[in-house]
């Protein structure tokens, strides 16, 4: 059943058209500075449905042991210029709407479930899907993708890397109304996704595929290089509404952190919004009991979704459960997995 997966994830054959075979490319790029491999994957199959929740196996097959297989939640996903993909055809309302950025719009099919619908094609000339992980190196597998990395010039490795899945389910964030994000690290993976899922839904002519009408995000993560790469880049859609806002902590003790650097370089991208970037950890559990107080001041129904080190997850999870204790019954705690 494996294999099968990573033939329907990898290799389409055309039948039109003349007949070929297409097959999943890939690139992955080592940024030192944040010390994260961004790791964009092509996958030669249009079959694929990204959500947020998703999660594949990844494997280097031309490898010694390329018969190994590592999981990484899927962070992103956009539709480039390509010679064959899924083309995307959203609803009247979000092709009116000159605010939406359609590279951002998940591609789902049940309309019954999510209150939108999207129609698929195969056509020449249409937007190639681009799937998104961050990889941060550590031992084994990752280490040596980033020194095939730093081997190669301006540090950009194309290499043959095959999925297999998706695995994970997506929950249903948009049935709330008021959501905290909790982010540690790579674990902003696991978040990012709802975020663009919430930009697509409300897209739609009335917005009511979702109940969302605020989020925020706490993000800790150890270089100021990797939120500088994410605000401009994946969160910078967000950033630019105002029903979104973030707050970024950096932790490396040796960080040289700029912060005017940072603000100028978010300030060119996301419309001049202020961004909230501090140095060290946040108090978790002051954060989580002032969203639930905001919330049900508000009669909002409310929900913490988390993903980072498994300290932060105990401490996510303990402020919720004081919240509650105190009072605050409407919220709704969600983990994602870190750890494998």
């Amino acid at each position: 059943m494996r294999l099968v997966r990573l033939a329907y994830c990898n290799i389409y054959v055309r039948a039109h058209a003349g007949k070929s075979l297409q097959y999943t490319r890939s690139l992955a790029t080592y940024d030192e500075s944040s010390d994260v491999i961004r790791l964009e994957v092509m996958p030669g199959s249009w079959l694929l449905r990204p959500t947020a929740g998703q999660y594949y196996y990844l494997y280097q097959p031309f490898r010694l042991t390329g018969w190994e297989s590592h999981p990484f939640t899927l962070g992103s996903w956009s539709f480039d210029t390509g010679p064959r993909t899924s083309s995307l055809l959203p609803s009247e309302a979000a092709k009116h709407d000159q605010t939406v950025d359609i590279s951002h719009i998940p591609l789902l099919s049940d309309s019954s479930r999510t209150g939108y619908s999207y129609s698929d094609e195969v056509s020449q000339g249409s937007n190639q899907l681009k799937l998104v992980f961050w990889i941060r190196p550590f031992d084994g597998w990752t280490r040596s993708l980033r020194q095939q990395c730093k081997g190669c010039p301006d540090r950009k490795l194309n290499t043959t890397i095959l999925m297999e899945g998706p695995y994970g389910d997506e929950f249903p964030a948009w049935k709330y109304e008021s959501i905290l994000f909790v982010a540690g690290g790579t674990g902003i993976a696991a978040v990012v996704p709802y975020i663009q899922d919430h930009i697509a839904r409300s897209a739609t002519a009335d917005g009511g595929a979702t109940q969302v009408q605020d989020m925020h995000l706490i993000w800790t993560t150890r270089q100021a290089a990797f939120i500088r790469q994410l605000a401009t880049g994946e969160l910078s859609p967000a950033l630019a509404r105002s029903d979104f806002d973030a707050s970024f902590y950096v932790t490396s003790p040796g960080e040289c952190y700029n912060d005017e650097r940072l603000h100028s370089s978010v300030h060119d991208e996301v419309l001049d919004k202020d961004l909230e970037v501090n140095i060290g950890r946040p108090d978790l559990q002051s954060r989580i009991i002032s969203h639930a107080h905001d919330a049900q001041l508000r009669g909002c129904s409310s929900l913490v979704l988390v993903c980072g080190p498994s300290t932060m997850a105990d401490q996510a999870r303990d402020a919720v459960y004081r919240a509650m204790r105190q009072g605050y019954q409407g919220i709704r705690y969600v983990e994602e997995s870190f750890a494998w």
